[in-house]
């Protein structure tokens, strides 16, 4: 069992695993449904009277900012290369490749594959659903805005965002981490705002797939067999591109 972590593989989706059961069965689920209405009514009113706020809503939930959290993402993990210590620098230019990685899979995974049907539930979103529900796509018109959607269970943001903070815990310690998790409020908060998901989407829904994939990948052997694999090509590289260099 050596690299095995069981407290990491087993604890973190034990727990994810108790809510969702608490989401999905009939006893609890009034309690859940009371604190999705709560938190939707809370944020959607926020957008209700204020164009201003409607606008920067409408804008922070538009695909092309996401690619402003990618820039985010790779921030942290631009300036945990800086400053490491030189010998660590490869080794974290190498988490941050396996971070891609495993981003990239977890994408596949909840998006595009076979799988989708599977982990993705038929469930309306609050703006389908609550009659007196603000509809930001009917007062900005000038930019594409997601306000709805008939399977809102998970959310594909809100997984990578959950994503990112496990990875950040995992790689950059508590402090960063924490730093992470604030951030990824904002980066699940335009879908919420506008009516494109519940909390519970995102809390339970993109909280279990999230810590699920992590725990597989840093309590078991997958993570650091996988940075050490990608640290010694690194290592690697630096030798060829001083052979294959012209001498003078």
């Amino acid at each position: 069992m050596k690299n095995w972590n069981l407290k990491i593989l087993l604890i973190p989706p034990l727990i994810m695993t108790a809510l969702f059961l608490s989401w999905i069965l009939p006893i609890a689920r009034p309690f859940w449904n009371a604190v999705d209405r709560n938190i939707f009514y809370f944020l959607n009113e926020w957008i209700r009277y204020s164009p201003f706020w409607q606008n920067f809503w409408a804008v922070a939930g538009h695909r092309i900012t996401d690619w402003f959290h990618d820039c985010v993402i790779f921030l942290f993990f631009f300036f945990n290369i800086k400053y490491a210590i030189s010998t660590l620098k490869k080794r974290k230019i190498a988490e941050l490749l396996f971070m891609v990685v495993l981003l990239l899979v977890t994408v596949y995974l909840i998006t595009i594959s076979e799988l989708r049907d599977v982990i993705h539930i038929s469930r309306k979103s609050p703006t389908m659903v609550l009659p007196d529900a603000f509809h930001l796509s009917k007062v900005v018109d000038w930019i594409s805005v997601k306000d709805h959607s008939k399977k809102s269970f998970p959310g594909d943001h809100g997984t990578t965002a959950f994503l990112f903070v496990c990875v950040t815990f995992y790689f950059m310690g508590i402090k960063k981490g924490f730093l992470a998790l604030l951030y990824s409020i904002f980066f699940c908060l335009p879908r919420l705002v506008a009516g494109a998901h519940w909390l519970t989407d995102v809390f339970i829904g993109s909280g279990t797939i999230a810590v699920s994939i992590s725990s597989i990948a840093f309590g078991t052997p997958i993570a650091k067999t996988c940075v050490n694999l990608i640290e010694k090509g690194l290592k690697r590289l630096k030798p060829l591109a001083e052979k294959d260099a012209p001498s003078t």
